[in-house]
């Protein structure tokens, strides 16, 4: 071999090590690409809190997030991420990572809420009311509430959340008394129903103290005002048996009288009124669940003013009847302070008429 070609070979070697050399030292300082992040916007609102495990995450990365209710007559009915429900378990949302930015949003509604720190609606308190017919401007509806322990010198805010179904300015708030003084027992909401229009709404009814025993309650009632008429009402058809035997052969003109002390505007007429002629009688009656029914037994005749001219008002014994499904006494069927209650239907009672001087 010449001496040219022995240096022509050693230059093709050197050359060969040297660019081996810099592809090693290329692939040595080369970096590795960090995985893409993705960002999570979270909403701002006046009804809750939300805090995120992440702010930006990977895809596939579990994400938690924790949303506290500021307003408790709220609910959140749910979590989107990019318009997909996220799932709840153990009071938090967890959603998985896509491969794009998300947006959280938080949808609430409000919930109703019918009792709160001893405040309460009744059992007949109306989901729907009727709005006035045309020229009725007398016409209310009257929504009940308790308090579960005497309330002193209570104060409240009542608000509607549609006014244009129901306007503030419709609604008037009467407590009732529970003895002399400034104490109260429960209390009704008036609603002018000339003012009202067709819709949904709630009612936000807040009640507090500042002495006495405190109380800081807030209770929601949604209502729908429909047509005159057009209120739904379930019945039950329950029996009431007089016992007369007391009266009957001593007093003429007996009359009984039975009537829906919660009747609504709008819906028809429950009332029953017969005059006995025995003394057992069994009547009756359509029941409206929930509602309380007045009990009337007396003698006497319309006098020539068009007016009741009453002898005699009897008296019916107070009766709890064991058809009940507890130990307390509003799990019965009863007739109690005047007031008349069935908790189911094809319920009856037995109801014994006594004279004016057992009272």
């Amino acid at each position: 071999m010449t001496k040219t070609k022995k240096i022509s070979l050693t230059l093709i070697v050197i050359t060969m090590m040297l660019m081996l050399g810099f592809l090693l030292i290329g692939c040595g300082d080369k970096k590795q690409a960090s995985p893409v992040q993705y960002n999570i916007n979270l909403p701002t609102s006046d009804l809750y809190e939300i805090s995120s495990s992440h702010t930006m995450a990977q895809v596939g990365e579990t994400v938690t997030l924790t949303i506290t209710l500021e307003n408790k007559v709220y609910a959140i009915t749910e979590v989107l991420v990019n318009d997909i429900v996220c799932e709840k378990t153990d009071g938090v949302y967890t959603f998985s990572m896509p491969e794009e930015d998300v947006t959280i949003i938080v949808n609430t509604q409000i919930q109703e809420i019918n009792s709160d720190d001893g405040v309460l609606w009744t059992t007949s308190a109306p989901n729907q009311i009727a709005k006035a017919q045309e020229g009725d401007t007398w016409a209310n509806d009257y929504i009940y509430f308790d308090f579960v322990e005497n309330v002193n010198s209570p104060q409240y805010e009542l608000v509607s959340t549609d006014e244009n179904v129901i306007p503030n300015d419709a609604m008037s708030v009467y407590f009732k008394d529970a003895n002399m003084g400034s104490m109260k027992s429960g209390g009704s909401i008036t609603i002018e129903l000339d003012k009202v229009n067709l819709g949904m709404t709630y009612l936000i009814f807040h009640v507090h103290t500042s002495s006495g025993g405190y109380t800081d309650a807030t209770i929601t009632k949604k209502i729908e005002v429909v047509e005159y008429g057009q209120i739904e009402v379930t019945t039950w058809t329950n029996t009431i048996n007089f016992d007369l035997s007391s009266i009957y052969d001593r007093y003429e003109n007996i009359n009984i009288s039975i009537s829906d002390r919660n009747s609504q505007y709008g819906t028809e007429s429950n009332s029953v009124s017969l005059k006995p002629d025995k003394e057992e009688v069994t009547v009756d009656i359509q029941y409206v669940p929930g509602h309380a029914y007045y009990v009337n037994v007396y003698s006497g005749k319309i006098g020539d003013d068009g007016y009741w001219d009453y002898d005699a008002v009897f008296v019916i014994n107070d009766t709890i009847a064991g058809s009940g499904v507890g130990d307390d006494e509003e799990d019965f069927t009863r007739y109690i302070d005047g007031n008349l209650y069935f908790i189911h239907e094809g319920a009856s009672i037995d109801l014994k008429v006594l004279p004016p001087e057992s009272n």
